[in-house]
């Protein structure tokens, strides 16, 4: 009968196998770890392209359907352009829109101004003329008048990261009916 030494008695894992378990750890922890901040990242830019849509979207309609039913323009006359839009409607009200300072503002009959949208934070939106020029609302025609909005949205926290930046642009061309 032989003598076993205490060391070969002994069962466990070796300083090998133990490394290998934790190196496999490691790696599978990291590419969890990846995946989990690119689905959050991921969910952050829909999350403030949703909101920045959800805006524009308001904004586009508002105005849309009340240029619809408008009786006249008043503002930029035919053949200019500007950042203030007004226009009576068939009820003889006044109604005027106006891109001040990344902001639009809604006045009824010269009353105080409303801000359709905001920048404040979270959520809000910088609104601008498209393309870097001071022209965001433009009217063409006399018999029918015809209004073009050229505006962009742009997330209020340009420097909060890559994954809460956003723009959506609304370019649009109205007909105002009761001008035919």
């Amino acid at each position: 009968m032989t003598k076993k030494s205490g060391y070969e008695s002994q069962k466990g894992f070796t300083l090998i196998e133990l490394l290998l378990v934790i190196a496999l750890l490691a790696i599978s922890i990291g590419v969890t770890n990846d995946i989990l901040i690119s689905l959050i990242r991921s969910n952050n830019k829909t999350q403030v392209m949703n909101e920045i849509e959800q805006q524009s979207n308001f904004v586009s309609l508002k105005v849309e359907k009340e240029l619809r039913n408008a009786r006249a323009i008043n503002n930029p006359v035919s053949g200019s352009s500007g950042t203030i839009l007004s226009f009576s409607t068939r009820n003889g009200d006044t109604i005027e829109y106006e891109v001040l300072s990344g902001v639009i503002y809604r006045k009824l009959n010269s009353g105080n101004a409303i801000a359709v949208t905001s920048s404040a934070s979270p959520g809000g939106v910088i609104v601008s003329c498209s393309n870097g020029v001071d022209s965001c609302f433009s009217t063409f025609g006399v018999n029918p008048q015809i209004v073009s909005i050229n505006m962009d949205f742009t997330q209020a926290q340009p420097s909060a990261g890559r994954s809460y930046t956003g723009k959506v642009g609304i370019k649009s061309t109205i007909v105002v009916r009761n001008t035919y």
